[in-house]
């Protein structure tokens, strides 16, 4: 399936998924919703058990190394459902994952795994932004699906299903095969820009950079989302101020939900619309990101919602 052909069925996919809300859709929508708990740092948990595989949730993608996870196991992961994350899925040789859709945003990043996907015969599904809480697997296995690519499709994944049920589907895929190499991460990181003594970096993610390097007088513009894990991230690779992806917003504004919580360890923090930046893509929040959301210390040095990231990255950086 071509990409021009995916993007015309992924239109119709996604009104399906947004007629298919029911019951609690609307609280769901305006993000008043009760979530269930994290799963927790570095933990995993299989939701459904059967002879075929198992369904593993995960608060992130990160923790898809867990050793109690096979090549014949569907993930679920509170991560977003972008090209940059498929590594993490392929590496591990599971079935399948799904993830979530991140607002879809600039360029259709937050689904890019699903095209990805497609290139490596991998069945990828997305998850409708607003059903479920970026960093909650337990929300996302509780989410709706949005998006589904064409190996995920055949196996009978629609959109609107629940997003567990439509995992059940995945676990009829051939096993994994392990991969180091079929799609490589992206690592590189880019020197920006400086103020006084403090660089300013981009790079896809905030773990790019060498956790014994001293970072903490830098900053830095991610593309990953902006979620809770980034303040448990931060407190191992240290830098003075990040700016990362708003994902949509997310179930009960959980894609923003790292700001906040870099409140309480005195790292300033912002995040730029995914509409204005493609998530996944630390040089495009750099260049083209509009900020969309601050925490108290990024605002004390003059952030501001509509300003320009790489301004507001020098702001960080002062």
């Amino acid at each position: 399936m071509n990409r021009r052909t995916f993007l015309g069925s992924s239109a119709v996919l996604a009104a399906a998924s947004l007629l298919a809300y029911k019951g609690n859709a609307l609280a769901q929508a305006m993000g008043t919703d009760p979530d269930p708990a994290p799963i927790g740092l570095k933990t995993v948990e299989a939701i459904y058990k059967s002879s075929n595989g198992n369904v593993v949730a995960m608060d992130s993608l990160l923790y898809i190394y867990d050793k109690s996870i096979t090549v014949n196991d569907v993930v679920i992961a509170g991560s977003y459902c972008g090209a940059a994350n498929l590594p993490h899925a392929i590496k591990t040789g599971v079935k399948a994952m799904i993830a979530h859709n991140a607002g879809i945003g600039k360029d259709d990043a937050g689904i890019g795994a699903l095209y990805l996907g497609e290139k490596h015969d991998f069945p990828v599904a997305a998850v409708e932004c607003l059903s479920a809480s970026i960093s909650n697997g337990r929300s996302m296995a509780a989410g709706i699906i949005s998006h589904a690519n064409a190996q995920a499709l055949a196996l009978g994944v629609k959109p609107g299903q629940n997003v567990t049920e439509a995992a059940k589907l995945l676990l009829a895929a051939h096993a994994g095969n392990p991969s180091d190499v079929a799609v490589p991460f992206d690592k590189k990181v880019f020197e920006r820009d400086k103020v006084g003594s403090s660089r300013i970096y981009a790079s896809s993610a905030l773990t790019n950079l060498l956790p014994e390097d001293d970072h903490s007088n830098d900053v830095i513009a991610w593309g990953a989302h902006s979620g809770s894990i980034a303040a448990d991230l931060v407190k191992k690779w240290k830098v003075k101020g990040w700016i990362g992806n708003d994902a949509g917003m997310a179930k009960n504004h959980t894609g923003i939900g790292g700001l906040p919580a870099c409140n309480a360890i005195g790292v300033a923090a912002a995040a730029v619309s995914s509409m204005s930046a493609r998530i996944g893509d630390g040089v495009s929040t750099y260049e083209d990101g509009i900020i969309s959301a601050a925490n108290d210390l990024a605002r004390q040095k003059g952030v501001r919602e509509g300003m320009k990231a790489a301004e507001a990255l020098r702001l960080l950086a002062a």
